[in-house]
């Protein structure tokens, strides 16, 4: 979902707890991406990341973190086995209207190529981000007045 006349127009947000009332043991790392993602969207200068909601146009909600779980062979008659961690990145946010509540823009985390060099938390953090920088970009392009293109005439007087 996005509604991008309403994105053009917000320069403030404010980005809640990113466990959105999860187990903190279920989605690990929300505060990382919440920094992560609060410094990326500073740094562009696209947005002002705001520190009370009642500064904001906008709220960025929802889930972000990582989910870990271990695989391997469990303890079978009394022999441990190895067990091995695998991590995987989740994110679903929503950027609200700071007064009617309204979504103004939506993003799901995609798994894509395996990035071993970057952490999770990263990768979550810069897949929202770079997205809604993207989208922001679109919104801005296609709400700007159209200018007159050099070969118009930008007078009313009739030409000869």
């Amino acid at each position: 979902m996005r509604d991008l006349p309403a994105l053009a127009s917000v320069r403030t947000i404010y980005i809640e707890d990113l466990t959105h009332g999860e187990d903190p043991h279920l989605v690990e790392g929300s505060a990382l991406v919440k920094e992560k993602l609060a410094t990326k969207l500073a740094q562009s200068g696209r947005f002002m990341v705001v520190d009370r909601p009642d500064q904001a146009d906008a709220l960025l909600t929802g889930v972000a973190g990582f989910q870990r779980w271990y695989f391997g062979m469990e303890s079978f008659f009394g022999l441990e086995g190895s067990l091995n961690t695998q991590y995987a990145g989740i994110g679903m946010v929503r950027l609200l209207d700071a007064t009617t509540k309204r979504p103004i823009w939506t993003h799901e985390y995609e798994t894509g190529f395996f990035h071993p060099t970057q952490p999770v938390v990263d990768r979550v953090a810069d897949q929202i981000a770079e997205q809604l920088l993207a989208d922001a970009s679109s919104a801005a392009r296609s709400s700007a007045p159209l200018l007159p293109s050099v070969n118009e005439p930008t007078s009313t007087e009739p030409t000869r």
